[in-house]
């Protein structure tokens, strides 16, 4: 699509407002090439409809919520069309190497310009890069960004007004020798773009061309009980196809969720998926459990996030030490994990949820005595919330190996629930 109309017009002026609860907000930038055609979109951080800058505050939830924003609310088709994407990664979420819920071709992962190459960060670029990502790094400058990361990146993106002329004509060569893609940012006039095309780059961005635009949705609310009923069923090892495509069908909100993210143009499917079943069967059983505990948690009412993200590292922990006990099916361990925290997330007595929920007799025997192979995983997790280091309960496991379990633990459930807030 080539624009003819190069700028759009900036936000209302104003003080930018606090977005409400129930509004899901991206930013999107495009980027152009010579011919000024649209290659691709930087998706951007936004905390109102009228901000004009991302305010951002803490970089690795500014991440996770406009990938979520942009996947389950929003829609990347709306947002990008078949047009890859940008999203900027901190380190922490580099060394997490955490999975996008698209096909990672259509990603292009840019590496802030804080980022040091420790050994850390650079296996989990190499990590993502196998998986089919392109690296950027973003406003790189020889005085602050790290060089050494300029042998596992794909894409250089210069802010050219922080150089002067004969600066940027060195660094620009420099790079073009080492056979990087070069992306000029802040381009705020025609003489810049002129200049820029003139000395090599390959593609452009900034306000001469387009200011960022925002986005908005308002989440789709999911039935609290009926999600969980569906995470409860998805734990059984002879779950059927059909009873999985009931529960969602009787849930709007999550039938939306399901086949606004399969049909989006990032899986790449050349016709329509308006069947749940057809759904079910491309996102496998485990991506959808993991996904509608998440929702289910998140809709729950009137509790601070830390409730959420305690109840998911419960979660991660149970299947994770279980893991560590030889467990062959961890999905059970999962549930039981969570559903221990349901009472005081939901405020209804366990006896009562065990009555609406169909729990395996393990699981129920787990969550209500402790009893069993799953009972004493989740004894041995609590264990180690409450600080309890009692060798006849963890039965030979180094307190180490604990502590690293709880860690990773941690930190993949604040991950997953900044994936589906809004």
């Amino acid at each position: 699509m080539n624009q003819q109309n190069h700028a759009i017009a900036e936000p209302s002026p104003g003080a930018p407002t606090a977005r409400p609860a129930d509004q899901a907000l991206v930013a999107r930038q495009a980027i152009y090439d010579a011919s000024k055609d649209v290659i691709a979109y930087e998706l951007l951080y936004r905390r109102s409809e009228g901000a004009s800058k991302a305010e951002v505050i803490d970089g690795r939830r500014a991440t996770l919520e406009v990938m979520t924003n942009s996947v389950l609310e929003v829609g990347l088709d709306k947002l990008a069309g078949d047009l890859p994407i940008q999203i900027n990664y901190p380190d922490e979420l580099i060394v997490a190497n955490l999975a996008v819920p698209v096909p990672p071709k259509r990603v292009v992962i840019e590496v802030l310009e804080t980022v040091r190459a420790t050994e850390q960060v650079v296996a989990g670029i190499k990590a993502m890069r196998s998986r089919g990502h392109e690296i950027a790094l973003d406003d790189f400058s020889l005085k602050v960004s790290d060089p050494a990361l300029l042998g596992i990146a794909d894409t250089v993106k210069l802010d050219v007004s922080d150089y002067t002329a004969g600066d940027l004509e060195r660094i620009v060569k420099v790079l073009k020798s080492r056979k990087l893609r070069l992306i000029a940012e802040r381009i705020e006039t025609l003489e810049d773009f002129e200049r820029c095309a003139r000395l090599g780059f390959d593609a452009f961005q900034g306000y001469f061309l387009q200011h960022p635009k925002v986005f908005s949705a308002r989440p789709v609310q999911s039935s609290r009980l009926g999600t969980l009923r569906l995470v409860a069923v998805l734990q059984s090892d002879d779950v059927a196809i059909g009873d999985v495509e009931r529960l969602i069908a009787q849930d709007v909100a999550l039938s939306y969720r399901v086949l606004r993210c399969i049909n989006s143009s990032y899986y790449g499917f050349s016709r329509k998926i308006d069947s749940i079943r057809q759904a079910v069967v491309i996102l496998g059983f485990e991506k959808l459990r993991q996904l509608c505990a998440l929702i289910a948690l998140r809709e729950v009412e009137d509790r601070p996030v830390s409730v959420f993200v305690d109840a998911m590292t419960r979660a991660r922990m149970c299947e994770r030490v279980g893991a560590m006990r030889g467990a062959r099916d961890t999905s059970s361990l999962f549930i039981t994990g969570l559903f221990s925290t349901l009472d005081s997330l939901t405020g209804i007595p366990m006896p009562d949820l065990l009555r609406e929920l169909p729990l395996s007799e393990a699981v129920a025997r787990a969550l209500t005595i402790q009893e069993g192979d799953l009972g004493k995983v989740l004894k041995e997790t609590i264990a180690y919330e409450r600080g309890t280091w009692s060798p006849t309960v963890f039965r030979g496991v180094a307190p180490e190996a604990m502590q690293t379990t709880y860690l990773e633990a941690v930190a993949w459930a604040e991950g997953a629930q900044a994936m589906v807030s809004s």
